[in-house]
């Protein structure tokens, strides 16, 4: 089972590993908490615009705490935008083909509002858990990667509910992380960790597909295009921490 925040989280850090679980043959749940009904719609300059964006800002020492910002301040004064809730629940839907999932749930959480919908939250996981037992949860570590309090609120509450199980229904949980040395050597906007238990390295078969998921995400090409065409080989591992 993937518990992730929004459209694309998947995909950007576990992307291979979904590949690689259905090609085995494994059953693979997607719980999708939001739709990301906050976050922009790509235009036509938006890749550039924020790549050059980024590439500014990564020499000062404190990108992440403007990304921070950002982030608070576009969960109070950006509206919902119902182009985007169904631009990327299609999205979704078509990544979901790409893979091979078994099942996609939309949790329907609102973006930027898991801590006020924290209870909410909890009940859905639990229910598709009690659901289908998984073996295995994959979500985010603690840290949230980005920052963003939707990804840790998310792995908090995937935790939090599995810890409640009795120890039969217990799953293992892996929280997908970047390693610190990463995050520097790239410079990268993300809180790192040194505590990666699994480093996988995707075959050429687990990182094609993950590449069609990537650019099934047409709205969100502001986000990585011109950053993952210029450094490809960070597409190539992905790492996860034992949560649980």
């Amino acid at each position: 089972m993937f518990i992730f925040p929004h459209p694309d989280d998947e995909t950007i850090f576990a992307g291979g590993t979904i590949a690689r679980h259905t090609s085995r043959g494994d059953k693979v749940i997607w719980l999708c908490a939001s739709y990301g009904e906050k976050g922009r719609i790509s235009q036509k300059h938006s890749p550039c615009l924020f790549y050059f964006t980024y590439f500014f800002l990564r020499y000062f020492p404190f990108p992440v705490f403007l990304q921070r910002v950002a982030i608070w301040w576009l969960s109070i004064f950006r509206k919902s935008n119902q182009q985007a809730i169904k631009a990327r629940r299609h999205e979704a839907e078509e990544v979901a083909r790409i893979y091979g999932i078994s099942r996609l749930h939309f949790l329907e959480i609102e973006d930027m509002k898991f801590g006020n919908n924290f209870a909410k939250l909890g009940g859905k996981i639990r229910k598709y858990i009690k659901l289908y037992h998984p073996q295995l949860i994959y979500t985010y570590h603690p840290n949230g990667i980005t920052g963003h309090p939707d990804h840790k609120y998310l792995a908090k509450c995937v935790i939090k509910i599995a810890k409640s199980l009795l120890p039969y229904e217990r799953p293992k949980i892996l929280g997908a992380a970047i390693p610190t040395a990463i995050a520097g050597k790239y410079k990268l906007p993300l809180v790192g960790t040194e505590e990666i238990s699994h480093e996988i390295e995707l075959s050429g078969y687990e990182l094609n597909l993950k590449t069609q998921a990537i650019n099934a995400y047409i709205s969100q090409k502001y986000l990585w295009k011109l950053f993952l065409e210029k450094n490809p080989e960070l597409l190539e591992r992905e790492y996860f921490t034992k949560l649980l």
